[in-house]
């Protein structure tokens, strides 16, 4: 939607209902800050007013001072109070309001009051609404109606002129309104230009996070193996180094289990490298089952090979934890495609770092060597290094 909407350059009634409702929530905070200290600043400059009404006779300081405090003053305070904490429907409304009477106050204590008032109050109705129309954050339909409306007001108390004095009054009051209207231009610019930037900034926003997301993806995919998704073995050595020397400083154990599957080359040239592959996915499976959720971490170390680090763990944890992964593989017999299941089986070598590891290359070598036990003893079972580089033997 936003690609579409900024390549077409399409305007903001064109837009998606979504799209244009992310741009209400977008500028929510900003708009109502803005028009409450844009009413805020007409609301003072209204008081002001009153003492310029004194000033030119007390007639017109009377006028002013029940139109004021009738119509503006209490116009000007409910929008405040609506732009801070109404809806945007009734911000749009309370904040046309008060430039309407703003300006039909002032137009009609200058077209009641003779030549001496005429040109300076409608002038200064007619700059209100000029201000208003630059300077407003609403729409252009919005400030459309506000022109529209202030103008009429002050057509109509032109309408209920004696004639002399609409005679005198129509010339103002026309060059008035027309600058006005011309006044019009400036918002429906700026508007297409923030509409714009607005739609290239989501666009931009977006492009980002596709970028950052597909960046992720890659340092994910760089942490895996291809073939069965677990992590590779630079991603396990990085991990694995962290957890050792954590275990180091907390004077916890932890165990390293280095996992093979049985007679893997001899599967492949039997079945195919297909079968082997299809075989290599089933285990990593089964040992992700089982040691990802014990809270391990299980990687891929190269070839049919497997490595997994079991934290805060005691011996017997880590031995019952390497014979219940060894069984899950064991009862999952691998689908050929032609048919039929071939069982596969796992050795698993394990040692422990208080007993075995004074580093993390010890500790990989003395499992390496507990797995080879493993392999010695018949496979499909698990060994245990009880000392470096002298296995001891477990079940």
């Amino acid at each position: 939607m936003v690609e579409q909407a900024a390549d077409r350059d399409l305007p903001f009634r064109q837009w998606p209902a979504v799209l244009q409702e992310m741009w209400r929530s977008e500028q929510a905070p900003r708009r109502q800050r803005e028009l409450a200290f844009i009413n805020a600043i007409a609301l003072i400059s209204c008081l002001l007013c009153l003492p310029l009404d004194y000033t030119i006779g007390p007639q017109i300081f009377e006028q002013g001072l029940v139109l004021r405090f009738g119509l503006v003053v209490p116009a000007y305070c409910l929008a405040i109070y609506v732009a801070l904490r109404g809806e945007w429907v009734f911000q749009r409304w309370t904040s046309i309001l008060p430039v309407v009477c703003y300006a039909g106050v002032a137009g009609y204590i200058g077209m009641h009051n003779g030549a001496l008032a005429e040109g300076g109050y409608v002038m200064g109705a007619a700059m209100i609404v000029v201000l208003a129309t630059v300077i407003m954050p609403l729409r252009v339909a919005s400030i459309a109606l506000m022109v529209f409306l202030s103008l009429a007001v002050l057509w109509a108390i032109w309408a209920a002129l004696p004639p002399a004095a609409a005679q005198e009054a129509f010339g103002v009051l026309a060059y008035l309104s027309a600058i006005s209207l011309v006044a019009l231009a400036v918002p429906f610019r700026t508007e297409t230009l923030k509409d714009r930037n607005f739609l290239y900034a989501i666009r931009g926003q977006l492009a980002s996070e596709r970028l950052l997301a597909a960046n992720e993806q890659l340092r994910e995919l760089s942490h895996r193996d291809d073939l069965t998704g677990l992590p590779n073995r630079r991603y396990f050595e990085r991990i694995f180094d962290t957890a050792f020397h954590a275990s180091v400083i907390n004077g916890e154990d932890l165990a390293v289990m280095m996992i093979d599957v049985d007679r893997f080359k001899l599967f492949n040239d039997t079945h195919g490298h297909t079968a082997g592959d299809r075989a290599l996915k089933q285990v990593a499976k089964e040992l992700e089952k089982q040691f990802v959720t014990s809270g391990a971490t299980v990687a891929r170390f190269g070839g049919e090979e497997f490595v997994a680090v079991v934290e805060h763990c005691t011996e017997q944890e880590a031995l019952s934890l390497a014979e219940r992964a060894r069984h899950c593989v064991t009862q999952r017999p691998v689908a050929l495609e032609i048919g039929g299941r071939v069982p596969i089986t796992v050795s698993i070598g394990v040692a422990m770092r208080k007993k075995v590891g004074p580093s993390t290359d010890a500790l990989i070598d003395c499992a390496d060597e507990a797995l080879y036990a493993a392999k010695t003893a018949g496979r499909n079972v698990v060994r245990l290094a009880d000392r470096a580089g002298a296995p001891g033997f477990a079940g």
